[in-house]
């Protein structure tokens, strides 16, 4: 009787602490104007800015300027004969295109170095934040599932609360396959046109030597975010009970060292890295976290570190971007 009831206790706590994560990005994204939702997303395409962005605008009506408006959007006529400035209110004719791919494989179940979600639920309320601020922008979103037994491309139209329900529908009905990042990362190079932002998440151990022609690939035409949720260590000797997520295999006792545990975290960090500067180079971003929460915070700094680096104005949008979280 006491085992059921603390199953219903931990299950309510799990549920609470995922019902707290999506508020929260629900309320980052509500608290962002358009144009500092645009800053925010520029600064992670970074060089690979959509060239349709700024073009094919259908011109709706005059309203007064407000402080995080782009200058650009200003109309100097109008402005000259109100006395004040007034800008001009744009709807986009043309849209860019976020594809978001995410990484359902068994693997993906494992549990995250947080110790309280799962990879997959990290990787799941990363895409969630994308395709918030990307559907804020007007962009058109494809979501993209996949493992070695399939990928699957789930065309999208609507609002944030759609996305949110196809999303929960979609893996509450998986039957995990073991992983095949490879299938995903050449469905991502496929892609046709230029400059959609590209969000694929999976796990921080999937990425390989054999992948970096294929990032290469995909970074030619593309923006690209990877997101990496990143699992606990096994080899943590105070773990008990462990088991691979893909096999269901246990962990030996024996082998929950220090040592162990030290040379893997050692091993992880410098293959992350590489990682890291192999996307930097071609102006992309790595965004590992631990949890739901670390990946919203790694998020904003990320965004703000960005910021910082750009013009006065672009700069001053920060203590409303870190507000919003």
């Amino acid at each position: 009787m006491s085992d059921s009831a603390s199953s219903v206790a931990w299950d309510q706590t799990d549920q609470d602490r995922a019902d707290s994560i999506r508020t929260r990005i629900e309320l980052f994204g509500s608290r962002l104007s358009l144009p500092i939702t645009r800053k925010a997303l520029g600064a992670l395409e970074g060089e690979h800015s959509s060239l349709q962005r700024g073009h094919g605008y259908d011109y709706l009506d005059l309203r007064i300027y407000q402080p995080d408006d782009e200058a650009q959007l200003i109309d100097w006529k109008a402005s000259a004969r109100s006395g004040r400035p007034i800008v001009v209110n744009k709807q986009r004719e043309v849209t860019s295109t976020a594809w978001l791919l995410l990484d359902t494989s068994s693997q993906m179940l494992g549990t995250a170095e947080g110790g309280q979600e799962s990879l997959l639920d990290i990787a799941a309320n990363a895409l969630r934040m994308f395709a918030l601020l990307s559907l804020k922008r007007s962009d058109d979103i494809s979501l993209v599932m996949g493992d070695s037994r399939a990928i699957t491309r789930l065309p999208f139209s609507g609002g944030y609360a759609k996305f949110d329900r196809l999303l929960d529908q979609q893996l509450a009905a998986l039957e995990p396959a073991p992983r095949n990042l490879t299938s995903l990362l050449e469905y991502a190079s496929r892609i046709q046109g230029k400059n959609s932002l590209i969000v694929i998440a999976s796990d921080d151990t999937a990425m390989s030597e054999e992948h970096a022609d294929l990032i290469r690939v995909i970074s030619q035409n593309h923006p690209l975010v990877f997101i990496a949720a990143t699992p606990l260590n096994p080899f943590t000797p105070s773990l008990t009970g462990v088991q691979d997520a893909g096999t269901g295999k246990k962990m030996p006792a024996f082998l929950r060292t220090q040592e162990a545990e030290d040379a893997v975290s050692t091993r992880r960090e410098f293959l992350a890295t590489n990682f890291e500067h192999q996307l930097a180079r071609s102006g992309d971003t790595l965004l590992r976290a631990g949890s739901s929460d670390t990946m919203l915070t790694t998020f904003t700094h990320l965004i703000s570190t960005r910021l910082r680096g750009a013009r006065p104005r672009t700069a001053s949008l920060l203590p409303r971007l870190q507000e919003a979280m």
